[in-house]
């Protein structure tokens, strides 16, 4: 579908309504002809004369309520396409990265830019990955009403661009999406009836098969919710989505025996949802990490990536188990092996990762923070010349990014780890790589951020190992000032930067003695 112009759209109501002129421009080809027949049944009434012509101004009074409402209607519509496009220019040019080679790796990082004139097709695919990117965002932040207005929106969006609802594989797949979001949420009977429509429109379409099998289990599950327990136990009531709304209210504690109980509950199913199962399972890895348990954090992570590896493929030749998780759970993985210090197993997990990115054309920010995590395991292993190569892989990716990026803060937060790590070995890049940050989250945030905040932490560090006393102050001072600002419930990070700058100011009070002196 071409773009339309609202102005147009408005002028032909104003102009046409009355024949539907702005329906058939925007392709509402069946109420732009119910309009219009409406219209010329009215004229026919009133030509006709006499006693038929006393019914003509019956419809005349739903024409015209029907073309005030086309005003609203208009006026959403065009709503709709420009907060979506608004969106969608910001995350093509974040996404824009034309080659990054990711040597010494094997691995080849692609991310390309749409040409300026992308297809319909082209554009829905794009909504869809923005709105997932922004769901998975909104729930990890606790906020799960921004993922049903995300997905809702894709919903709208892609109805006013479909054409044929039937015969559209992003309009199925946004009913999926808005299902799914709604079913974790626990909002289950609107659940139910996006799945229900999301089943229907993708049955056709072979590639939508996993989304829709699982669809299908959560809508099996709604209808007979009273689960058995595996050890049979008697009846126990699960609900949907009860330990995942527990996790975001950071009731671990609790959430941890109900998620175990669902693992257990989809493993002894006969017909195993393999997607669901392994979404479990990294759900289960984030619970023992916040309950400090690293044994059930491994475990987890290991039977989710043996379920990719073993589990039959799809048509596609692809795992059923999506590689996002996959990807996530070897960076929880590799970042286990990295706390106990096993930099090879750490090596390992983050290159896989890195592959699987590779092969996805995954986001700049997700790429650079795995190059991140493998600069600081390979200076930890003390191979300085390849963390010195990973930093600047990552440093080359930023630079690709221009000035639109799909996670300020992430990005900051590499710059400022490679100026902490340019401390000690490169102290000429710190002041231009911490500036970068700094520009980065004032343009973002006008420079209200905890990224900010470390970012002058670690400028403070340097100050004061180049013996820059007052300068070292400054800038703990500009730190404690956004700490306090941006997170001030960390209490012990606030009082830590305090003492810090206790002891800056002594030592800036004796430097300022000397000089007198």
């Amino acid at each position: 579908m071409g773009e339309k112009q609202a102005r147009l759209a408005y002028g032909l109501l104003i102009g046409a309504g009355w024949a539907g002129a702005h329906r058939f421009y925007l392709q509402r080809y069946a109420s732009a002809a119910a309009q219009l027949l409406l219209t010329l049944l009215m004229v026919a009434l009133w030509s006709w004369g006499g006693r038929w012509a006393s019914y003509a101004p019956y419809l005349l009074g739903p024409i015209l309520l029907w073309l005030g409402h086309d005003g609203f209607w208009l006026y959403d519509y065009f709503r709709v396409e420009e907060e979506m496009d608004t969106q969608l220019a910001g995350f093509v040019d974040s996404g824009r990265a034309p080659l990054v080679r990711a040597a010494p790796l094997a691995a080849t990082v692609k991310d390309e830019a749409p040409s300026p004139e992308e297809t319909d097709t082209q554009k829905k695919a794009r909504a869809i990955k923005l709105t997932k990117k922004q769901i998975a965002q909104t729930l990890h932040d606790n906020h799960p009403k921004g993922a049903h207005t995300a997905a809702e929106r894709l919903v709208q969006y892609l109805q006013q661009r479909s054409r044929r609802p039937q015969h559209d594989p992003h309009l199925a797949e946004a009913y999926l999406l808005h299902g799914m979001v709604l079913y974790q949420t626990q909002y289950l009977e609107a659940a139910r009836k996006k799945l229900q429509m999301g089943v229907h429109l993708a049955a056709p379409f072979a590639h939508l098969s996993v989304q829709t099998q699982q669809a299908q289990g959560w809508l099996d599950r709604l209808r007979n919710p009273q689960l058995q327990s595996p050890a049979g136990a008697g009846a126990v009531q699960v609900e949907p989505g009860q330990y995942e709304a527990l996790m975001r209210a950071g009731d671990w504690q609790r959430a941890a025996p109900l998620c175990a109980q669902i693992i257990a509950m989809r493993q002894s199913a006969k017909a195993v949802d393999v997607s669901d199962l392994a979404e479990h399972h990294l759900n289960a890895m984030e619970i023992a990490h916040r309950l400090g348990d690293p044994g059930q954090v491994q475990a987890h992570g290991v039977q989710l990536l043996q379920l990719a590896s073993q589990s039959a493929r799809t048509p596609a030749g692809q795992s059923p188990v999506p590689e996002l998780l996959q990807r996530q759970a070897m960076e929880k993985l590799g970042d286990l092996a990295y706390a106990r210090g096993d930099t090879a197993g750490a090596s390992q997990y983050y290159r896989d990762a890195l592959a699987l990115l590779a092969r996805n054309a995954g986001s700049g920010a997700q790429i650079c923070g795995v190059l991140q995590r493998l600069a600081l395991n390979a200076e930890r292993a003390g191979d300085i010349p390849g963390a010195l190569d990973y930093w600047r892989i990552a440093y080359e990716h930023i630079a690709t990014m221009g000035d639109v990026m799909e996670d300020n803060e992430a990005v900051s937060d590499v710059l400022t780890r490679y100026a902490a790590f340019s401390v000690r070995h490169q102290p000429a890049k710190v002041k231009p790589l911490i500036e970068q940050s700094l520009r980065i989250q004032h343009r973002a945030y006008r420079g209200y951020s905890l990224a900010a905040a470390r970012a002058y932490e670690v400028f403070a560090g340097f100050m004061a190992e180049v013996g820059q006393p007052a300068a070292h102050l400054a800038h703990l001072q500009k730190a404690l000032l956004l700490y306090q600002v941006c997170d001030p419930d960390n209490i012990s990070q606030i009082a830590a930067m305090k003492e810090s700058i206790v002891a800056a100011q002594a030592v800036a009070q004796a430097a300022a003695g000397e000089v007198r002196a």
